[in-house]
């Protein structure tokens, strides 16, 4: 977990003034408990959507001058890049989500029957001929960074052989 910011401090400030206040008003009234679980849940729900908000606004990071490279004998890609923080607080875990696609050439023709749909994905482990043709994979690639502050990553992954040409793309997220 990154280090707490001030709006992290003052959301724990007012939703503690809120729990207080609702504390007081649930003890004066006929259906005590009632009261106090359903501003005990409200709150809760509250705070862990706006605690996601603020992590997702405060704790910035980008991906850029990413370059690959394939490795044909032991079907492994390399992907590099730099990771920079382009917000106003440090960040402690930077995890990559990287999506790999087989991209089909321009001398075939994608049809709407060619292309696996959702309704494939499902029954996958069904079938023994089926090849994947995304790829998903989660990655840390830098442990802190100071505002302003970047580092080089480098990631391998496995290549499928069955991809023809495929495309890649690296998304950056705070942790």
């Amino acid at each position: 977990m990154s280090p707490l910011t001030p709006w992290h401090y003052l959301l724990l400030v007012g939703f503690g003034l809120l729990f207080a206040a609702g504390s007081v008003y649930a003890a004066r009234s006929k259906s005590k408990i009632s009261i106090f679980i359903t501003m005990t849940l409200g709150i809760s729900f509250l705070g862990l959507f706006l605690w996601h908000s603020i992590n997702e606004n405060v704790y910035k990071v980008e991906v850029t001058n990413l370059s690959d490279e394939r490795f044909y004998q032991s079907e492994q890609i390399l992907i590099k890049g730099i990771v920079r923080n382009v917000g106003n607080y440090p960040v402690k875990n930077v995890k990559a989500l990287i999506k790999l696609s087989n991209a089909k050439g321009s001398e075939t023709k994608a049809s709407q029957f060619s292309q696996p749909s959702a309704f494939e994905e499902l029954f996958k482990d069904d079938d023994p001929g089926y090849k994947r043709q995304n790829v998903l994979a989660e990655h840390v690639i830098a442990d802190h960074l100071n505002p302003g502050g970047s580092k080089t990553f480098s990631i391998i992954m496995e290549y499928p052989p069955h991809f023809t040409s495929a495309s890649y793309a690296v998304e950056a997220k705070a942790d």
